[in-house]
This record gives C-alpha cells, sequence and structure tokens, in this order.
C-alpha cells in the first residue's frame, strides 16, 4: 500500500472536522499495521504509547472480567483515529483489548510525537478536539441507550447502526455489545423473525 495514500486518508480524516490545517508540520514517520481478522492491535493489560489511525477494517474494543467473561465496549468503522487513551497518555496498561473483525489496515505513530506535532497548530488541535468530542456524543448515546431502551431496541439500534454485523459478528458478541445474554438475544430474534412473517 502507498504511505502517501495511507497518510492523505488521515489527512481527509481531520479535514471533514477543521479545514486550514498546516499538514507540513506533521513530518512524523509512521507505522504500516496489517491485521487478519482477530488479530488484535491493542492487548489488555498491555502497555501501548502509539496512536492509531485505522486506513481500513473494522475495529472492536472488549474487555475480559476476571472471570473470563467478554465484554464488547466499542465497534470501530474505519476510517478513524483508535487506541487506549488510558495507555498513550497516562502510560498506564490498556483495560481492553482491540481486536480486527475483519482484515485491517492502520498507521501508527509515538502519542507523545504525533501531539507535540499537533499542538504546533491550532487547526489540527481543534480537528482532534471535534473528533474526541463525537466519541464523547457517541459513548453518551450508547449509555444513554443502555439506560433507557429495551433489549429488543437496543438490537434494533445495534442492527441499524452495523447492518452488515448483524448476520456476521458472533452471536455472544452481539449480546455482550447491548448488554444481554445470548439466550436472550436468541429470543428477541426470534420473536422479531415471527412479528415480521
Amino acid at each position: 500500500m502507498d504511505r502517501r495514500y495511507l497518510k492523505q486518508q488521515l489527512m481527509d480524516f481531520f479535514n471533514q472536522y477543521q479545514l486550514g490545517i498546516n499538514w507540513r508540520l506533521l513530518t512524523l514517520n509512521f507505522e504500516v499495521h496489517s491485521l487478519h481478522k482477530r488479530e488484535c492491535l491493542v492487548h489488555q493489560g498491555e502497555y501501548s504509547s502509539k496512536v492509531f489511525f485505522l486506513n481500513k477494517g473494522l475495529l472492536r474494543y472488549y474487555s475480559l472480567s476476571d472471570s473470563g467473561k467478554e465484554y464488547t465496549q466499542t465497534l470501530a468503522k474505519a476510517p478513524r483515529m483508535v487506541g487506549s487513551t488510558r495507555a498513550m497518555v497516562s502510560e498506564q496498561p490498556s483495560l481492553f483489548s482491540i481486536e480486527a473483525l475483519e482484515p485491517c489496515l492502520a498507521i501508527s505513530f509515538s502519542w507523545k510525537s504525533f501531539y507535540q506535532q499537533m499542538s504546533q497548530d491550532l487547526a489540527f488541535m481543534q480537528a482532534y478536539a471535534k473528533f474526541m468530542e463525537s466519541i464523547f456524543i457517541s459513548k453518551e448515546m450508547k449509555e444513554h441507550r443502555m439506560a433507557s431502551h429495551s433489549a429488543t431496541q437496543r438490537y434494533l439500534d445495534f442492527c441499524c447502526d452495523f447492518p452488515e454485523l448483524q448476520r456476521s459478528l458472533p452471536q455472544q458478541q452481539i449480546a455482550s455489545y447491548i448488554g444481554i445474554t445470548p439466550v436472550a438475544l436468541s429470543r428477541i430474534r426470534a420473536k422479531l423473525k415471527n412479528t415480521m412473517g
């Protein structure tokens, strides 16, 4: 893959949030990551000082409890920035793993170096702030749905947000994402199938 094209995708992503970014200031080298399905970009409990840009594919953020139960927290579609903010900013172990749900392509930068260059340009910082705002809004919306929507409605929300995944993603992962058991999800699917004829 052409490295200039990969960097251009990153630039296009931030340009949608804020025009006027001086891209000549971003002179960092980046690493290219080609992931197979089920391969992890970040592992729970590990340190990761990198910030990633997902050029292609779909990722799942998930955590494992002490008893080994999986909880799917977030699904991330390209193009977007990904990574563990706790790990890269606070130099703490990541609280989750980031797994490829399909073949993925990503680039990474050292967070400290990326932030240093980004902070030299107000427009770039504003673009990053607007992206982070969009993440917080999405997180708030998911938390609102978890608190106020029925399990059936949360499943329908999932199907609306990720129509390509309702058949390809394992039932356990969908169930954990919407906060129910796989058995409850089976019941919801059967009921919806009967309702729709």
